[in-house]
């Protein structure tokens, strides 16, 4: 077992156990807080949200359910866990982790490779044979995401637009980064004492969570460009830069589509298969470089700063 020098020595399968019953309860939580803005907001049932809340004049309320939801289900867990689990909240999530100006240049590199690459998943995923009845239900599934959805991506002004920025891109890329790769990735790496396993389990999680077969690929992929961004940095704030610069890029391309009467069209999809796999190449150098920026950033201020968490350490030797 790697010697932590932040834990308060829970055993992994506790924290484990800990953090699945504290997300539980942060679904609860989510449940009964969208229950009460919906009431308060509407004036309507609750019973009747799933057919109202593609109502346009509901819209205000469902983004700030979204918002508030998301508070309690991703991020409010993690922060528990940490003050249960750990001596130091800022430590176990990487919230102080100095960073530099040229890992943020790499990050935003990345991201920019990482939309072909992902298009060239997204085509694989469409052709992976699976049996007619599957097809079937994972469509529905999908058709009833995107109506999900549909009440999200209405951005027809700029106010609207900047409230999608917030809502949608800024919160979900803060509170989904906490929940994964603060949390549940932070756990499996200590538990497997190795980032491949935890990344590569995290990364599957956070894709199903997001209930699409269809974009399984490309959420897998992103799930492990992030994870290994924080995995490498030590930082949470860059792995959160560049899932909000993801989200942020796909509502920024909704909006000038909606606004402008031209198709609208998910950025990754516009890439041919040729480009993801040219990306591809570009991307493991950009990840290279990445590592050793991160690693020179490690050197200076985390390995010889004295400081107890000890696991920050043993990132800074083993990269």
């Amino acid at each position: 077992m790697l010697q932590d020098g932040n834990s308060k020595n829970f055993s992994f399968p506790a924290q484990l156990g800990i953090f699945l019953g504290l997300t539980g309860a942060g679904m609860v939580m989510a449940s009964v807080s969208s229950a009460i803005i919906w009431l308060a907001m509407t004036h309507r049932s609750f019973a009747t949200m799933q057919t109202d809340m593609t109502n346009p004049a509901f819209y205000n309320a469902m983004m700030v359910i979204q918002g508030v939801s998301t508070f309690f289900l991703f991020f409010l867990p993690v922060i528990f866990f940490a003050l249960i689990c750990y001596r130091k909240v800022s430590a176990f999530a990487g919230t102080l982790t100095r960073i530099s100006y040229k890992q943020i240049i790499w990050v935003i590199i990345i991201l920019l490779l990482v939309f072909p690459v992902g298009g060239m998943l997204g085509e694989i995923n469409k052709v992976i044979p699976i049996p007619k009845s599957w097809a079937i239900k994972f469509q529905q599934m999908e058709d009833a995401r995107k109506v999900e959805e549909s009440i999200f991506i209405n951005i027809n002004s700029f106010s609207r637009y900047l409230l999608s920025l917030f809502i949608i891109a800024c919160l979900p890329a803060i509170f989904e980064e906490f929940f994964f790769r603060g949390g549940l990735q932070n756990i499996f790496t200590r538990w497997f004492k190795g980032p491949v396993i935890a990344i590569v389990v995290t990364s599957i999680i956070f894709s199903l969570v997001h209930m699409s077969y269809y974009g399984f690929l490309v959420r897998f992929f992103l799930g492990v460009i992030l994870g290994t961004i924080f995995y490498l940095s030590s930082s949470i704030w860059l792995s959160v830069l560049l899932h909000f610069l993801f989200n942020g890029l796909q509502i920024t391309a909704m909006y000038i589509s909606q606004t402008s009467r031209t198709n609208s069209k998910e950025l990754e999809e516009n890439f041919p298969v040729w480009a993801g796999a040219f990306a591809l190449i570009l991307l493991i150098f950009a990840m290279i470089k990445f590592k050793k920026e991160s690693l020179a950033v490690q050197e200076k201020f985390i390995y010889h700063e004295p400081d107890d968490d000890d696991f920050h350490n043993w990132l800074a030797k083993n990269n």
